[in-house]
């Protein structure tokens, strides 16, 4: 529990930032916005890092990618409707943020 935590945290710290500077001008105010930048990240994380868990070395490069992809597509639904941005705005900011945090992430380990 406490790597994943730790992974959440690195998470939150890449991906808010992206989500609040891509969402200023969004038609919610900042209480939604602040709520977009760290709410999906904390719903997905922990399902992702379950799921994840399960893979093996075989496959686990795949099975990245596909709960990468869901968890982009996940939180871009959250992002449109947390913010009010409309629907391919959000995918491409989660597709951003998911990206940024992936690629260092990955660095970290």
């Amino acid at each position: 529990m406490p790597a994943q935590l730790a992974a959440l945290g690195i998470t939150l710290l890449i991906e808010a930032p992206i989500v609040l500077a891509a969402s200023a001008r969004a038609p919610r105010g900042p209480g939604w916005r602040v709520a977009a930048a760290l709410l999906p990240s904390c719903v997905t994380h922990p399902l992702a890092w379950h799921v994840i868990g399960n893979f093996g070395a075989h496959d686990y490069l795949v099975g990245w990618w596909l709960v990468e992809v869901l968890v982009a597509l996940a939180e871009a639904l959250m992002l449109w409707g947390l913010t009010g941005l409309p629907l391919r705005i959000a995918a491409a900011v989660s597709v951003a943020a998911n990206a940024a945090s992936a690629v260092l992430g990955a660095a970290l380990l």
